[in-house]
């Protein structure tokens, strides 16, 4: 028996809904903003993926050792941590600038960020959640992908 130590991020992004981890096609668990699951599994190859609503993470396919526990790192595509609050200071710069000098040009800077939001919402919803091999635990040279066989 392996485990799988999946960890997500604490964001305001997705605050209020959970991420389901999938292993070989199978829910397996739910995971709440900023917690951690450990999960049994078999020994051997699997495709771990984590989903929210329809938008999911890519596939990522580990051969897992017997009684080891491998380390995922899940979270909300890489651009989300800044994108709400930078459009809603714009939102705000927009509303400012409209009272004081009449200026009202501001949408057309948000309109890139607006589109890239759609962006993972529509053709890249297989994007929109990342997945990856814990960084620091790899950092510190006790796995590496090649070891683990991480295939993305």
């Amino acid at each position: 028996m392996a485990n799988l130590k999946i960890q997500r991020t604490d964001e305001y992004f997705n605050l209020i809904r959970d991420y389901k981890i999938y292993v070989d096609g199978k829910p397996v668990c739910v995971i709440n903003n900023g917690k951690t699951k450990e999960i049994g599994i078999a020994a051997g190859r699997h495709t771990v993926t984590a989903k929210i609503d329809w938008c999911s993470s890519p596939d990522i396919v580990l051969d897992l050792p017997e009684n080891e526990t491998i380390e995922l790192n899940v979270g909300s595509f890489h651009t989300s941590k800044w994108l709400m609050p930078f459009v809603a200071g714009l939102f705000l710069l927009d509303l400012v600038l409209t009272i004081t000098v009449h200026i009202d040009y501001i949408e057309l800077i948000a309109l890139p960020l607006f589109f890239r939001l759609m962006y993972y919402l529509t053709f890249g919803r297989k994007k929109y959640l990342t997945l990856s091999l814990n960084h620091d635990i790899a950092l510190q040279g006790e796995y590496s992908s090649r070891e683990y066989g991480l295939h993305t």
